[in-house]
């Protein structure tokens, strides 16, 4: 079981305006509005990466026809396969690397969502 860390509070100043600060006021508090907003941000950007990670995983399994897994087996067993992909994608090895890092970006990205869900 995970061990909870206590929640640890920043202090931000923001500029605002009467009229930014009435609209605060209005939502409830301003602490609670801030952390809110945060949150809804982290995710927002998180949700941005997973998506430009997906793109190019989507990407490589419509270019070699399988997922990274079924592609990776198929490079170390398949002969014909691996010649196939040698004459039609010379650079796959490139491509593979990326592949990998894009799907390890994807799993941190989810993670990160998580936990924003879990701990804010």
């Amino acid at each position: 079981m995970r061990e909870r860390v206590p929640a640890q509070t920043m202090q931000i100043t923001l500029p605002t305006n009467q009229t930014v600060s009435e609209i605060l006021q209005a939502l409830g508090d301003p602490e609670t509005v801030a952390a809110r907003a945060l949150r809804h941000y982290l995710l927002d950007i998180c949700l941005q990466r997973l998506e430009q990670a997906r793109q190019q995983i989507d990407r490589y399994e419509q270019r070699y026809g399988a997922d990274y897994e079924t592609f990776n087996r198929r490079i170390g067993t398949d002969e014909t396969f691996l010649e196939t992909v040698n004459c039609a994608y010379p650079l796959w090895e490139a491509d593979a690397i990326e592949w990998v890092y894009r799907m390890e970006e994807d799993e941190t990205w989810r993670n990160r969502s998580q936990t924003i869900l879990r701990e804010l």
